[in-house]
């Protein structure tokens, strides 16, 4: 249904002219009346009589305006409905982080941006790597920030940052004065790790690997879901751990927590801006600009 023929119809009915009607839609009469033509070869007959001077409605064409009325209407009211929610969508953008990205970095990000556009919410969520990366092809979230392993090509992913990994003891004796761990202790230490799924994890693993290291070697004594629940746990001396610097600047400054470190090993993670491929709405490619930028506002 074309949706313009009917308000031309409409026009022409109200002024009760075909000259008047082409003035106030500023189309030419002739055009005028081949949309007449239009809608009586789509409902296949005649919807205006007309002669030299003046013209009525056929019963059909009453019809047809009374049912023009509603339908056009209906269209403005879904034109302004969808004008409404596409505003509100606008002002809107749903982030999904990884829980240390996200408790530590992505929030100052997050203030950043809003010191620049007020007006827009933002949606923050956190969660594992894997379920943020099926919210963004799942069109759940619109920008996820990520750590680990690059993503797949279902995903656009932009390396956005490098985060120093660091292992973790208590800090009080003996091992604060310890400060160096070598290979066989690292055996028989007990070890704290994230969970599977997790970016933490995922690096720790990686740099094992290429050290010869698999994970049932070491002395595992807890997998935890959180990177607070690892620091409580180190701290209260059930093990050490591996976890991004970020995340513990306060616990190292305040002595709660000491650095040690293992011969040969270096840890660090990759963090990714992640994306649909697809065309994006003006705030949330703002964002996106904004966390590929080097001003991205990690604290």
């Amino acid at each position: 249904m074309n949706v313009r023929l009917l308000q031309a119809f409409i026009v022409i009915v109200d002024t009760g002219s075909f000259s008047k009607a082409a003035g106030r839609l500023f189309i030419s009469q002739p055009a005028l009346s081949q949309n007449v033509k239009q809608l009586e070869a789509q409902f296949k007959t005649r919807l205006i009589q007309r002669d030299s001077r003046n013209f009525c409605l056929t019963e059909a064409g009453r019809i047809l305006y009374q049912h023009a009325l509603r339908v056009t209407k209906a269209a403005v009211e879904m034109e302004d409905e969808m004008q409404r929610f596409q505003t509100v969508c606008d002002q809107h953008v749903s982030v999904g982080a990884t829980s240390v990205i996200g408790g530590y970095a992505v929030p100052c990000s997050v203030f950043i941006f809003k010191q620049k556009y007020p007006e827009v919410s933002i949606k923050l969520k956190l969660a594992n790597r894997r379920q943020i990366l099926e919210d963004i092809r799942s069109d759940l979230l619109d920008v996820g920030i990520i750590e680990g392993e690059q993503p797949d090509s279902s995903v656009l992913a932009d390396e956005i940052h490098l985060e120093e990994m660091i292992v973790i003891a208590p800090g009080r004796e003996p091992w604060h004065m310890q400060q160096q761990l070598s290979i066989s202790e690292l055996f028989t230490a007990p070890l704290i790790i994230r969970e599977e799924g997790s970016a933490t994890r995922w690096a720790v693993e990686q740099v094992f690997r290429k050290a010869g290291i698999e994970l049932r070697q070491l002395n595992i004594v807890l997998e935890l879901t959180s990177s607070d629940s690892i620091k409580a746990a180190v701290e209260a001396g059930h093990g050490i751990s591996i976890l991004p610097r970020i995340a513990v600047k306060k616990e190292l400054y305040n002595k709660a927590l000491c650095q040690l470190k293992i011969d040969s090993l270096s840890f660090a993670q990759r963090s990714y801006v992640v994306y649909k491929n697809k065309p994006q709405r003006s705030v949330a490619a703002k964002f996106i600009k904004l966390m590929k930028s080097p001003a991205n506002g990690f604290c």
